[in-house]
């Protein structure tokens, strides 16, 4: 059977799967790999991709690239998400990745992000009900999908990522407690500003369902609170999906990274090389997102917007 390649290039991670596609809603993983580039490093203050942080990223997809000849993938599935969505260079950053390894990534709109992404999680979750609110934080931006089961019917991508926050609030190590306060603040502020709410039975004495709805969320912030949670020496993605993460549990953790200095933060067991510094405006939003629509637990998904491109792609083929 053939294998096929996604590849997402994310704002702050850059990851690869190497899978076959069995059917519609089933891929077999091969390989995983993934790496912190911070694409999306300085891009809020110039408005565009900064040369250092574009020859990190072409580096790894350069290697990347080994990776997938390597394996022989049939075909390679790129998409780039919000920095070069933002950048006035996404474009020329576009051009040299496929220059440098002949890759041809397209840029997704928020809204795409959103519906792949749902695609991706509900490949590995085990259960759903009849409204789920899946979100997916990343370095640049926010994507909240609401579900009808596992079919979206609401999407929302709003600027609220760990790189801006970490560049524009953060300026303290640790962090200083009055820039927490403005930080819980300010993503409380950003989220209020979106009509999602209406759409979630958020209070229990309101709720028209039979079901409370899940929340479920992916991608490295959220994983990584699961691996620290699980205290998680070596990553497994078996081990973190369908995991539950209590608000209680995320609160501590937050309390414990904010506490540490960047670099004490490396000794935490689960907390992914790289991750140190934007994993505290990561878990805020987190804390704000559960605290905002009154969830008391969430689910946690390793699969998202990296195995829905190829779930996308697999009736061409």
């Amino acid at each position: 059977m053939s294998l096929f390649a996604s590849l997402d290039l994310g704002t702050n991670t850059f990851r690869l799967l190497i899978a076959k596609i069995i059917n519609s809603d089933t891929i077999v993983p091969i390989l995983v790999r993934r790496a912190i580039t911070r694409l999306g490093e300085g891009l809020q203050k110039n408005a565009s991709i900064q040369p250092q942080a574009t020859k990190r990223s072409l580096k790894v997809l350069e290697d990347f690239s080994k990776i997938i000849d390597y394996y022989k993938a049939e075909k390679v599935f790129a998409v780039t998400t919000s920095a070069v969505r933002e950048a006035k260079n996404g474009q020329d950053f576009i051009d040299q990745i496929y220059k440098r390894t002949g890759i041809q990534a397209r840029i997704l709109t928020g809204s795409e992000e959103a519906e792949l992404t749902v695609k991706g999680v509900f490949s590995v979750v085990d259960r759903t009900q009849s409204r789920n609110l899946v979100f997916d934080i990343g370095g640049g931006s926010t994507e909240f999908i609401l579900t009808k089961g596992i079919s979206p019917i609401k999407t929302t991508s709003i600027r609220l990522g760990v790189i801006h926050l970490l560049e524009n609030l953060i300026t303290s190590d640790p962090p200083a407690s009055n820039e927490l306060d403005y930080l819980s603040k300010y993503i409380n502020i950003i989220l209020q500003q979106h009509d999602l709410i209406q759409y979630i039975p958020n209070n229990k004495s309101t709720n028209t369902y039979s079901v409370q709805p899940l929340l479920i969320g992916t991608a490295g912030t959220v994983t990584t609170l699961a691996a620290i949670d699980q205290k998680i020496e070596e990553y497994d993605p078996q081990k973190i999906n369908n995991h539950i993460l209590t608000r209680e549990a995320v609160e501590n953790i937050y309390k414990q990274l904010c506490s540490l200095s960047i670099a004490e933060r490396c000794t935490i067991p689960g907390l992914e090389k790289g991750r140190e510094a934007v994993i505290v405006p990561g878990a805020a939003i987190v804390i704000e997102i559960m605290d905002h629509f009154k969830f008391n637990q969430l689910i946690v998904s390793d699969a998202g917007l990296l195995e829905g491109i190829l779930l996308d792609e697999q009736t061409s083929y």
